[in-house]
């Protein structure tokens, strides 16, 4: 039955599966603000003349790919026809919204919100980014208040969200001012009726609507996002109508991250046909690290076509990205990469010397920006080079003689645990930091001087660096890796999370060699991924976990995966780049994954693969259902990748 007096419904969940149990015409306005996909357009932070860059970049979830065409459907279905569907989007959006919506409605048109204070032009070589876009569209009859013909120009204008609006924790890099929400909903609705957000990020749109007397549904994926949007919407109420008002978070445990089943909503459940897909992200678990290839932004493509299941195996388990999102009965994961396996089984039993050393680590980076804020004299020594007191020779001996007078604080900065670095750290402080001087100068001779806060950041990034560097020695040291496995898996750990793009590459004597990622690096922290590797959700999982370090081969004969289970498989791509982990993935393998998977296997599975000649010959059979989807790459691996590709996800289940 429909619960009576409501006015919010709060969901953490993906909102595609929350909209299917909406049912048919029961929302009249629906206002939304989803991902623009302009990750891969982003140009970085911005520099200001003696202040603090401007954050410029976007969000992880903004690197996903969006598409329109997914969602238009349920948004369609779900608003009644008196009702209105207004969208914010960006450029490279607005002709897909059109292009889905623009023949279901009878009017469709669109708005620009003028942002008064738009990030600057720095260098002056183009127009600010002052605008965005919002798709509208309409029936005849529709709900619709007009103000006056001054007031409905389809132009509304206003500051971005700014403090103290604006949160700092989290922040919302789209988070959207009240007052022009609030204008907009009370054009398009009137009291009483229902706003749906399928995209609630921090909940404005939820307090702009409540502020009317409007009632509200906003649906958020992400758990930061979501608590702060709970607190946000929340405080608009008054105690009056808490005892029929909700957050919905799990009504099966009383963790904030579970999947919301249909009784949570405000309506009677509607059945329907399509509700038969498995519930596959019940979990909304991350990633557990930064992996090359890893499938966290193919898994729109990848839970949509799992089949139903009982027992869950991964050959190639990465960064286990699919391993953490799907729902098993029991998981059996592996990888050929022992130090990606020992990492695992660390996590699995909480293992408290690894952890001490992973923590050990964490310290060490913040002693290292505590070393920066404490010598303040390395701006001053760069000043006095850039200005011409100091000649190029006169600055290298005052950093040697910096850093011969620092000795001991240098050395303090690794903690009693990574003292064996002190000698590498030592020399590469020195010769980061005259490097990284030598190089600004010469940037400011081409461009212009620097902000001071850019080279601040430089300066840090020196010291980072060269901390980086350290580590990376003594992750190489082979007498680490073999005498003592779990510092070299802490140190696997802070490599994988700080070396450039997240790329793994050994030179010929089988050291790891890719450099630190660079100033974006320098506010990373791992304590956040140590605290979630130690969360409840993720030990429950790790219960159900068997975990292996063996040839995929090996690893799936000997488990036997039945006709009720199901294995999901990500191996290297068929390509001349083909080093997985230092461990060789040749075309001989792929054969023989290939030979199993078609000959010798009883599960349903599904191979997601780079499309080539060789890997579409191999699985063009009969019974096997192949699909293909677009992939970009954030980063080219010394040009052996696209940038985009076709990649396949073949199954042998339709």
């Amino acid at each position: 039955m429909e619960v009576p007096n409501w006015k919010k419904c709060l969901i953490q969940a993906d909102s595609k599966q929350v909209l299917r149990k909406i049912p048919d015409q029961s929302v009249d306005f629906i206002f939304t603000d989803p991902p623009y996909n302009i990750g891969r357009h982003s140009t970085g932070n911005i520099p200001l003349p003696g202040r603090a860059p401007m954050n410029n970049d976007v969000a992880d979830w903004d690197w996903v790919d969006f598409y329109p065409e997914e969602w238009a459907d349920e948004l369609v279905r779900v608003l009644k026809p008196t009702g209105n569907l207004f969208i914010f989007t960006s450029y490279n959006q607005l002709g897909k919204w059109y292009e889905c919506l623009d023949h279901r409605f009878d009017t469709s048109n669109f708005m620009v919100w003028h942002k008064t204070n738009p990030a600057p032009k720095i260098f002056k070589a183009g127009f600010l980014n002052s605008c965005e876009m919002i798709f509208t569209c309409w029936n005849k009859r529709h709900t619709w208040n007009f103000i006056s013909q001054k007031e409905m120009h389809n132009f509304i204008e206003s500051p971005i969200c700014m403090r103290p609006e604006r949160l700092s924790c989290p922040k919302h890099p789209a988070q959207k001012p009240v007052s022009i929400l609030k204008k907009i909903i009370e054009i398009a609705t009137n009291a009483n009726d229902i706003v749906l957000d399928p995209f609630m990020g921090v909940g404005s749109i939820g307090v702009a609507a409540l502020a009317l007397e409007r009632r509200y549904i906003g649906i958020e994926i992400n758990n930061e996002y979501f608590k702060a949007a709970k607190k946000r919407v929340e405080s608009m109420l008054t105690p009056m109508y808490e005892e029929t008002d909700w957050a919905c978070e799990n009504p099966k445990s009383n963790e904030t991250n579970g999947y919301v089943n249909s009784d949570t909503l405000p309506f009677e459940y509607e059945n329907k046909a399509n509700d038969t897909q498995p519930d596959v992200v019940n979990r909304h678990l991350r990633p557990l690290l930064k992996w090359a290839g890893g499938k966290e932004r193919e898994l729109q493509y990848i839970l949509p076509n799992l089949p139903t299941f009982e027992r869950y195996f991964e050959p190639f388990v990465g960064g286990g990205a699919v391993f953490t999102a799907v729902h098993a009965k029991r998981y059996f994961v592996n990888d050929l990469s022992q130090e990606l396996t020992d990492i695992y089984q660390y996590i699995a039993t909480q293992d408290e010397l690894f952890f001490k050393y992973a923590n050990a680590i964490v310290d060490t980076w913040d002693m290292a920006k505590d070393f920066f804020l404490q010598n303040s004299n390395l701006l001053s020594l760069y000043q006095n080079y850039q200005r011409g007191v100091l000649s190029r020779a006169n600055l290298e001996q005052a950093i040697t003689v910096f850093c011969k007078d620092k000795n001991k604080d240098i050395a303090a900065m690794l903690g009693k645990d990574l003292q064996c670095a002190q000698k590498v750290l030592q020399t590469e402080i020195k010769k980061n930091l005259q490097r990284k001087m030598l190089r600004m100068r010469k940037l400011e001779e081409e461009r212009g001087e620097l902000p001071v806060k850019d080279i601040e950041d430089n300066l840090e990034t020196a010291i980072k660096s060269a901390l980086y560097m350290a580590l990376r020695h003594l992750y190489n040291d082979k007498s680490i890796t073999s005498g003592n496995r779990k510092l070299h898996g802490a140190l696997f750990l802070f490599i994988r999370n700080y070396a450039y793009s997240g790329m793994f590459r050994y030179n010929a004597r089988g050291d790891f060699n890719v450099p630190y990622g660079g100033i974006g690096y320098n506010s990373k922290s791992m304590r956040k991924k140590l605290d979630y590797y130690l969360s409840a959700p993720l030990h429950d999982l790790f219960t159900q976990t068997t975990i292996f370090n063996q040839d995929f081969e090996v690893f799936l004969k000997r488990n036997t995966p039945s006709k009720n289970d199901f294995i999901f498989l990500d191996p290297p791509y068929d390509s001349e780049f083909s080093t997985y982990a230092q461990n060789e993935f040749t075309q001989s393998d792929q054969q023989r994954l290939a030979n199993y998977l078609l000959n010798e296997c009883q599960a349903k599975w599904m191979l997601v693969i780079k499309n080539t000649d060789f890997i579409f010959g191999l699985y063009n059979k009969d019974g096997i259902h192949i699909r293909s989807f677009e992939k970009s790459y954030a980063v080219s691996f010394m040009n052996r990748n696209d940038k985009r590709t076709t990649h396949l996800l073949i199954t042998n289940y339709s």
